[in-house]
């Protein structure tokens, strides 16, 4: 923090409440750009998936019947071609498992738990360091403590920030993964396949990968708030969402569909215990919104509900432990 923007704080009359305008205005002046430049990032990486790989029939069930069609028609064996994938590792039991397999819940885990958190994981890394802990080790704490702003209204507005910054950074996100998603349509349409968009479905994936952001924004923040040492404060925040990413990469070969193709590893599934992001239940929310859109073949799934609230209540609790700690402690000042 700038002198000029210390004496700005120390000029403002002491105010009831607790949030401190100047000091937000102030958050929103050093991360603005930051924020920006992530957001489009991101935006840019849910667009161009959607435009240029869900508007091409290419994530599909194997129909069997057609195979059968196909089968009757060339006059073949069924024996010959069964023993033929036999010799190349196909046995029955796979080919059924691979005419079941939807690989779009394979993107969606891809898109919704790794690709499309990665920017808005870093935006919280580096927001929640820079928010209290860089000032207190910097020495920039003193000077705002010593103005009428209090500590529970410079923690309280550097959590507002935080959380404001990473709903709107969301709410940016889904309306482009919506947009995204119609225009797809509209080509799939065009291409002679079906339009196959549930906007129910998109939101909830939103929602769920928000969730899990503000997970790792309430552990990021509170060891931005308990500890005086900007480097604690990265190896504990910053340690928990490397650790979290990448278990959920190598979790991710322990999926059921990389395990049935035989391009996983059952005991990979493992590495998903040490992920938040492993609460990104896609396939609970494809489930429940394909059945509210009344397809037959959904069953009723609620599970996504209480993982999303199992993820902010972890964000609510570190964010106040943090809190709670920086109150109390005593300052490097």
């Amino acid at each position: 923090m700038t002198s000029a923007e210390t004496t700005a704080i120390a000029r403002t009359p002491k105010k009831s409440g607790i949030l401190s305008l100047p000091l937000l205005k102030q958050s929103i002046q050093a991360n603005w750009l930051l924020w920006l430049l992530l957001t489009i990032g991101s935006c840019t990486i849910f667009f161009v998936i959607n435009v240029v790989v869900c508007s091409r029939n290419i994530f599909t069930n194997v129909d069997m019947n057609s195979v059968s069609t196909y089968v009757s028609e060339e006059k073949l064996s069924w024996l010959q071609i069964l023993g033929m994938l036999e010799q190349m590792g196909f046995s029955l039991s796979r080919i059924e498992v691979m005419s079941r397999i939807d690989l779009n819940s394979i993107l969606s885990d891809l898109v919704y738990k790794i690709v499309g958190v990665l920017l808005p994981m870093i935006y919280v890394m580096v927001v929640s360091n820079g928010l209290i802990v860089n000032q207190v080790n910097s020495g920039s704490m003193a000077y705002v403590l010593s103005t009428p702003t209090s500590r529970r209204k410079v923690v309280f507005t550097s959590f507002f920030f935080l959380f404001a910054s990473l709903v709107l950074m969301y709410v940016a996100i889904t309306s482009i993964a919506l947009l995204s998603e119609f225009i797809a349509g509209i080509m799939r349409v065009a291409n002679g396949g079906e339009r196959n968009m549930n906007v129910l479905r998109t939101v909830l994936l939103c929602y769920s990968s928000f969730a899990a952001l503000f997970a790792i924004s309430g552990v990021c923040f509170g060891a931005s708030a308990f500890f005086n040492k900007s480097k604690n404060a990265i190896a504990v925040g910053g340690g928990v969402c490397v650790v979290c990413f990448l278990c959920c990469i190598l979790g991710l070969f322990g999926n059921k569909v990389f395990v049935s193709v035989g391009i996983g590893v059952e005991a990979m599934n493992v590495f998903n215990y040490g992920s938040l992001f492993t609460f990104i239940d896609t396939e609970s929310v494809k489930n429940f919104s394909y059945f509210v859109y009344g397809n037959p073949d959904a069953e009723m799934s609620l599970s996504w509900v209480w993982e999303t609230l199992v993820l902010l209540g972890i964000g609510i609790v570190c964010s106040v432990l943090g809190s709670v700690k920086f109150l109390k402690k005593d300052l490097p000042l």
